[in-house]
């Protein structure tokens, strides 16, 4: 008995001692932004330009941080906290401002003090099928204001989540630059007839590795050394598991009473009346139409864009008369891949060939003779949690991009972040420079090409992630792209404030008007 407990004991003592020194070496090596030279020697980019780059971006997503109170009662809870109308009137005219005051209270009911609450808003009508999304201005107090947009006439009401409080972002931060192995992955080495299966990630602590560099992407990925295989036996990519990195107290910020939960108000649902005229004709949607706030709304289900004159494709001659000619790649995510395999169900002229490959990360192609185009879809290179699958598959997204020429036609389609939540910002700012990059490079030699990129989605539910999270990084990629005559299509807003509950992957009917918005770009008219 004595014996059981003393390696009991010895067990928890090295479990302890693994996680910090877990935490020293991730501190320390993933929140710098790294880079390697061309020998394969690790170094830090000390490029000033990406320094100062990487700092306006840091500074662009800072977040209001208040973890002094480390006690749960001292969080905001949303059955406690509440939201009214400011300057309610009698009567509301579409077109028309309104504007909602969120007061913060913590699980006693008392005021909150300071802000960095993360609040979803949105105004809707679940008989007409219709809404849209609000801003949300925090004043830094414990108070908030919403300002929605009237969108439709008749019956709207106003719905708020308390998605994180202040307390729990403050979470979420500290564990995104000092945890990122809370999510890791297996390495299946295979040679000679054996097999050993290895942790890999990004960045691992330790000397005892194997590195793999790519030099046209600067990046590299690291896995723990076999035993007894050489680090070219390195064949297949896999999810590994996650570590339960946070403590006990940390846990009860995140319980399910706490996050995603409509905070309670006693304002009615009200009627709008129609505006006396209508809204001005809007532009044909081409590339480089900046998003406006907020970008569009739903009313009957289908979406209506204030970037431009979008377009339903309601029949399969629709879609096939718009892709008719064309090359259509998408790269990135299955969120994307959803997009792909819309195309495919609803078109019946548009058939796949089957390349014997893993449905989850491609490249999946498909082909309309009768039509004569093509769609390919193909997921971006690690990280990436998936099942099994052979590591010469996975590809860079700016490694793709380069490889398309200058062909007539061509339209890509791109999207980067669920993956990255996890991750240092370094970490993902430095992934998408390359596609930048990459897509700079492409526009110079195709102008013609068509270049959109989709935005994230809401409705991230999976263990440490967050919409918030998810925030952070379409933040980051709307500014990096600021510049460039690209497209961003904004399914951050389709999908925060449809009548159905949020989703990572969202049902059919938000998939056919986020690619119906897409059509809409690559065939204004």
């Amino acid at each position: 008995m004595k014996k059981s407990l003393f390696f009991l004991a010895l067990l928890c003592t090295l479990s302890l001692l693994t996680g910090f020194y877990y935490r020293l070496n991730w501190k320390e090596r993933s929140i710098k932004e790294y880079n390697h030279s061309t020998t394969g020697t690790t170094t830090w980019s000390s490029t000033t330009h990406q320094d100062k780059e990487l700092q306006s971006l840091l500074k662009l997503i800072e977040w209001p941080s208040h973890w002094r109170n480390t006690t749960l009662e001292f969080s905001t809870h949303p059955k406690t906290s509440v939201f009214s109308l400011i300057h309610p009137r009698s009567t509301y005219v579409v077109g028309e401002k309104l504007e909602v005051l969120i007061t913060a209270k913590d699980q006693k009911g008392r005021t909150k003090s300071y802000g960095g609450d993360f609040f979803h808003a949105k105004l809707h009508s679940p008989s007409l099928k219709a809404g849209v999304s609000g801003s949300v201005l925090d004043h830094n107090n414990g108070s908030y204001t919403v300002t929605f947009v009237l969108q439709w006439p008749g019956e709207t009401m106003v719905a708020i989540k308390l998605m994180h409080s202040s307390e729990a972002i403050a979470i979420l931060q500290e564990k995104r630059s000092t945890r990122p192995d809370k999510f890791f992955f297996k390495g299946y080495f295979v040679k000679n007839g054996s097999e050993e299966v290895v942790e890999c990630n990004f960045n691992l602590p330790g000397p005892d590795v194997c590195e793999y560099y790519d030099i046209q992407n600067e990046e590299k990925w690291v896995c723990q050394r076999p035993k007894t295989l050489p680090c070219d036996a390195y064949r297949d990519h896999a999810s590994g598991g996650r570590r339960d990195v946070l403590s006990k107290i940390e846990k009860t910020f995140f319980s399910n009473s706490l996050i995603e939960q409509e905070i309670s108000s006693e304002v009615k649902s009200f009627n709008v009346l129609p505006q006396k005229e209508d809204f001005k004709a809007k532009k044909l949607c081409v590339m480089g139409l900046k998003n406006p706030n907020p970008s569009g709304f739903y009313y009957q289900d289908t979406w209506t864009s204030h970037v431009c004159s979008n377009r339903e494709f309601k029949n399969v001659t629709d879609v096939t008369e718009c892709l008719s000619g064309k090359m259509l790649y998408m790269f990135g995510d299955s969120t994307l891949r959803q997009w792909w395999e819309y195309l495919v169900k609803f078109v019946p002229t548009l058939r796949q060939i089957n390349l014997h490959v893993f449905h989850q990360t491609g490249p999946l192609l498909a082909t309309d003779p009768d039509h004569n185009y093509v769609v390919e879809w193909r997921a971006h290179q690690k990280p990436l949690r998936m099942g099994r699958i052979a590591v010469k598959e996975l590809h860079y997204i700016a490694t793709e991009v380069d490889r398309l020429g200058a062909r007539q036609g061509m339209v890509v389609v791109l999207t980067c972040w669920s993956h990255f939540l996890t991750y240092p910002i370094a970490f993902y700012v430095h992934r998408l420079r390359h596609i930048r990059e990459a897509v700079i490079q492409l526009m110079e030699r195709s102008p013609d090409t068509k270049i959109l990129i989709k935005s994230a989605n809401t409705g991230y539910k999976f263990p440490f992630g967050s919409d918030w999270l998810s925030y952070q990084l379409d933040i980051v990629m709307r500014a990096m792209f600021s510049e460039l005559p690209v497209t961003i299509l904004d399914t951050w807003q389709m999908t925060t404030c449809h009548r159905l509950p949020e989703d990572l992957h969202p049902p059919e009917i938000i998939i056919r008007n986020e690619v119906d918005l897409m059509l809409s770009f690559i065939c204004p008219k």
